[in-house]
């Protein structure tokens, strides 16, 4: 059964919907071009569209989120190993290929050294917009971050697969505000009151780069995703470290300790398996880690959050499910430290089926830098706490709790300031409040 509209549409689709409008421009030119395609009803799959009536613009932001979504690393995994099968048994390629081999996992230092330079968001930056005006993507700035320090930013929440961090900050594409110039700009009354206006009084000014210049950001992730040959040098290609202790000493000390970031995923994959539409679940009570290497390095912590990261793909609940897939879940988390929380998204034509995620905003906020404390001359930070009492057993130990209780009551304020902000159209539509665990 054919709808003409796509507001005649369930509620999903009109939260669909509701994002197209950060697409618009007062003249009546760019309102044309915010057309949607026709939807199909179909039996068993629910809504189906095959582009018709949408803009180039609409089929090319969908067309570029479906060649970075799982539908293009999962298959791309699979060829990987195959190819490297295959050259291990070809006469002329088997040698290369074991140099190859020897090389990413004897020799290679670019997962944890963040030396690797980051072609893909270099040279694929229009790429980059379409995926990320498909949500769309929104990077705001609250504080800056001068280029004379070195960061530790905590991204939250993880999600399901941490798109906003991966765009936000892996790539150049985000549409941008900026807060911190609201109070010295006497031109503009109130930028924060009108979303259009702010997104678009500007529309060359994009990503992570043009809100804080001179910063060298590096995306911690697991370092099994350095593991399959050829696809580990495009995740590399996106600034991608790997989440050891050795990747943030290395990486921070870089340039004498100035203008280098490391975004870490704090909750991790446990946390991607409490995912909640209109909710912030985080796990961040005893993760202290990042915290500890943050002060090591002398490298200020920002916290940040993701407003929408929960809502863009379908998670079925925990309670619904069977204590078959409850213990695989667990499994596959204990093997790999892959969580695999069962979910659905949509795809290239099905709206309700998939792996892609849904076309609906992310609002990621970066809030101020927390100051870490002052050592002494030449002292090395050495924390100990212990694991089942939480308490603190040295000095060091008491200060790693002191700054970890600092960063969660930043994250909690950051969370308060923003979370009804006209721009946060996700925050606003929240369905409970933040919960710290």
């Amino acid at each position: 059964m054919r709808n003409s509209e796509e507001k005649e549409a369930s509620a999903s689709d009109a939260n669909e919907k509701e994002a197209t409008k950060h697409d618009r421009t007062p003249s009546n030119k760019n309102k044309k071009q915010i057309r949607e395609s026709v939807v199909y009803q179909a039996p068993l799959v629910g809504k189906v569209s095959f582009g018709i009536g949408a803009t180039a613009g609409r089929k090319r932001q969908t067309l570029s989120v479906f060649m970075c979504s799982l539908y293009f690393i999962m298959p791309a995994t699979l060829f990987c190993q195959f190819q490297t099968v295959r050259f291990l048994f070809h006469s002329y390629m088997a040698v290369p290929m074991l140099l190859y081999l020897g090389y990413i996992f004897l020799l290679a230092r670019a997962p944890t050294s963040g030396t690797y330079f980051p072609w893909v968001r270099q040279y694929l930056d229009c790429w980059w917009r379409h995926a990320c005006d498909y949500f769309p993507i929104v990077l705001v700035k609250t504080a800056n971050l001068p280029a004379d320090q070195s960061y530790v930013v905590g991204y939250h929440p993880h999600g399901i697969i941490s798109v906003g961090a991966m765009a936000g900050f892996a790539t150049n594409g985000a549409r941008i505000i900026d807060l911190s110039k609201k109070s010295n700009d006497k031109n503009v009354k109130n930028p924060t009151n009108d979303y259009e206006v702010s997104l678009e009084s500007n529309p060359q000014r994009r990503g992570f780069s043009s809100l804080f210049p001179g910063i060298d950001r590096r995306v911690v992730t697991l370092p099994v995703n350095f593991s399959t040959p050829f696809l580990r040098e495009y995740i590399l290609g996106f600034g991608c470290v790997t989440s050891d202790r050795e990747t943030f000493r290395r990486t921070l000390a870089k340039n004498n300790g100035k203008g280098n970031a490391l975004v870490v995923v704090v909750g991790g994959a446990s946390e991607s398996m409490m995912v909640k539409h209109g909710c912030i679940q985080l796990i961040l009570e005893k993760r202290r880690g990042f915290v500890r290497e943050a002060i090591r390095a002398g490298a200020c912590l920002v916290p940040t959050l993701a407003f929408g990261e929960t809502d863009i793909y379908h998670v079925i609940d925990g309670s619904a499910k069977s204590e078959f897939l409850k213990k695989l879940q667990s499994l596959i988390k204990k093997t790999t430290g892959i969580a695999m929380p069962l979910f659905r998204g949509r795809s290239l034509f099905f709206r309700e089926v998939g792996l892609m995620p849904l076309r609906k905003p992310i609002v990621v906020v970066v809030g101020e830098p927390i100051a870490p404390p002052k050592l002494k001359e030449g002292e090395v930070f050495d924390p100990i706490v212990d694991r089942n009492t939480q308490e603190a057993q040295n000095e060091h130990g008491k200060l790693l709790i002191e700054w970890h209780e600092k960063y969660v009551k930043s994250l909690k304020q950051l969370y308060d300031t923003y979370k009804d902000e006209e721009w946060n159209k996700p925050g606003r539509a929240r369905q409970g409040s933040l919960v710290v665990r």
